[in-house]
């Protein structure tokens, strides 16, 4: 009995061809049922500015006007619907990894957010959108005066009107 060396790359050489084969076939499975192209969660990067938060999405394959933005209660919408019909299949495939789907994505959004101001521009498939915050309300530094600087003002009111008082006499 011959003993084989066990290899790490081999187990991972495995696991992919099975991962190929089971979203070979879901992917398959789905473009046969002839449903609508899937939807796909949007990648976002979120990052905050001096004046806001800046949220980047890549969306390459569509036009600006497939894409949605939308902001109501709180949360940012960022929806991209290929609008184009499923077109006809020319020759046999090999393999197809490039999926055509629709992103879908949908962010809270923190409450100082000026939701009116939002802007968002799309350049070379990567949609940015602008979100800018209210200004932050200003701590008012408010006098603290000792209780015994009222006092002495009240004294010193008192003496002032017995001292009146016995001027006029």
């Amino acid at each position: 009995m011959a003993l084989a060396r066990w290899t790490p790359v081999n187990e991972l050489t495995g696991l992919h061809n099975t991962m190929d084969r089971l979203f070979s076939d879901l992917f398959e499975s789905m473009e046969s049922s002839g449903s609508q192209p899937a939807t796909f969660r949007l990648p976002v990067d979120i990052k905050e500015t001096k004046d806001g938060y800046e949220i980047k999405a890549p969306i390459a394959g569509f036009k600006p006007e497939d894409v949605e933005v939308t902001f109501a209660d709180g949360v940012l919408s960022i929806k991209a619907t290929h609008k184009e019909e499923k077109s006809k299949q020319e020759g046999n495939y090999i393999r197809r990894e490039v999926l055509f789907g629709n992103f879908q994505r949908q962010i809270v959004l923190p409450p100082d957010v000026q939701g009116d101001n939002i802007k968002a521009s799309f350049d070379h498939g990567l949609l940015t959108v602008e979100v800018p915050r209210k200004a932050k309300a200003q701590p008012k530094r408010i006098e603290v005066r000792s209780s015994q600087a009222k006092e002495g003002s009240k004294e010193n009111g008192k003496e002032q009107l017995v001292g009146s008082g016995t001027q006029r006499s």
